[in-house]
């Protein structure tokens, strides 16, 4: 006979013998726990034991539910039931519950059950919530409630049903949570500059929106500056692109160590920098400029390969309450003065003065030169 076809029956005699092996030790079989298991196949126990997930059963309308609650137990959730509106505010206070069960005594929009339920939801973490409703009616009003991740079972229930639907509802928030989790790291990744660590240009347009409309709204100045690399072309072209990043990252590093931590640096692409100063006048944000370019110019960037001097041209725009009607307009002074920076030899900062030339500036050597137009200097350098 081919050895499969006896396999069954090698099968049969085994497991007779284990029973019959079993029958006649009696009261004498010991149990084997799962660590002494792990230790005889040279596993290591885990220390650390799965938490227990926990359901609030809100039976506010006092129905029998000892047998549904038994069900949750044994298929290994914590229950934690209430039967008035104080219990469960003190019970979920105690413990933030992973699954909400309730058979509300009355459902309806800005009910106290729902105020309740609405109180424990989380943007970052839902509570699954499992309805018991009496008939399609319930059920139909139900469906128009503003219950988040919310599920629906008709009275009278199986207990093996809602035991189905606390799992599936478990499984559902495990997802969420990853989904969560997952766009959290994103949205870090999107808001950080990979290259240099600073603010990415996507996060900073949010910034300097979100800024403008506080600066309009209290009267406070907010300055900006755009920062360009000098020559920078040049450096990718007779070294590698290797060492422009690492020419990026030094400048970032000089903005970030020149900066309030109330300020703001980014990344605008390529080899252009913004840096936004919320409250900051015209003045100060002059004497900004002038630092950063005066840090930046007196900066060697080298590795095994290849040494570069660094500096930069920077464009600066105010807005005092009177001048500019947005940030975009704040942006596009500020860069209109990075424009006659470089015009002007680079390695300087200029101040929009909104005449005719649109800029004053200072020179590469710090002092302050004279504007296109009738603007006002820009400011000593140190």
């Amino acid at each position: 006979m081919p050895l499969q076809d006896q396999l069954p029956d090698l099968a049969r005699v085994t497991h007779s013998d284990h029973v019959a092996a079993a029958s006649n030790r009696g009261n004498d079989l010991t149990p084997v726990t799962s660590t002494e298991t792990a230790r005889m196949s040279g596993a290591q126990p885990d220390p650390t034991p799965t938490p227990t997930q926990v359901v609030l059963v809100m039976n506010h309308n006092r129905d029998p539910l000892d047998e549904l609650t038994a069900s949750l137990t044994r298929s290994g959730y914590e229950v934690r039931a209430a039967d008035t509106l104080a219990q469960s505010h003190r019970l979920a206070g105690e413990a933030r519950p992973d699954v909400v069960l309730l058979n509300p005594l009355v459902l309806c929009e800005g009910g106290v059950e729902l105020e309740l339920l609405e109180r424990l939801q989380s943007d970052e973490d839902p509570i699954p919530v499992i309805l018991l409703v009496d008939d399609l009616a319930s059920l139909a009003d139900a469906r128009d409630l503003r219950v988040p991740f919310r599920d629906f079972v008709l009275k009278p229930c199986e207990p093996t049903e809602i035991v189905h639907r606390v799992e599936l509802a478990m499984q559902t928030r495990s997802r969420i949570r990853g989904l969560q989790s997952r766009a959290r790291m994103l949205e870090s990744q999107v808001s950080v500059d990979f290259k240099t660590g600073l603010t990415s240009e996507l996060m900073m347009k949010r910034i300097m929106s979100r800024e403008w409309k506080r600066a309009q709204r209290h009267q406070n100045p907010l300055s900006l500056l755009l920062i360009d690399v000098d020559n920078f072309k040049g450096v990718n072209d007779t070294t590698e692109y290797a060492f422009g990043d690492v020419v990026l990252r030094r400048v970032a590093d000089v903005l970030q160590g020149n900066v309030r931590e109330t300020d703001f640096a980014a990344r605008f692409g390529g080899d252009e920098f913004c840096v936004l100063l919320p409250q900051t006048s015209p003045s100060e944000a002059v004497q900004t400029a002038m630092r950063i370019r005066q840090r930046i110019s007196g900066m060697t960037v080298q590795n095994s390969n290849y040494e570069r001097q660094v500096t930069v041209s920077i464009g600066i725009d105010s807005y005092d309450g009177r001048s500019a009607s947005s940030i975009d307009q704040l942006r596009r002074n500020a860069n209109r003065a990075l424009q006659e920076a470089k015009r002007r030899g680079k390695n300087q900062a200029w101040l929009y003065s909104g005449s005719t030339g649109g800029a004053a500036g200072g020179s590469a050597g710090g002092a302050a030169g004279g504007s296109a137009g009738d603007a006002a200097d820009a400011g000593q350098g140190e």
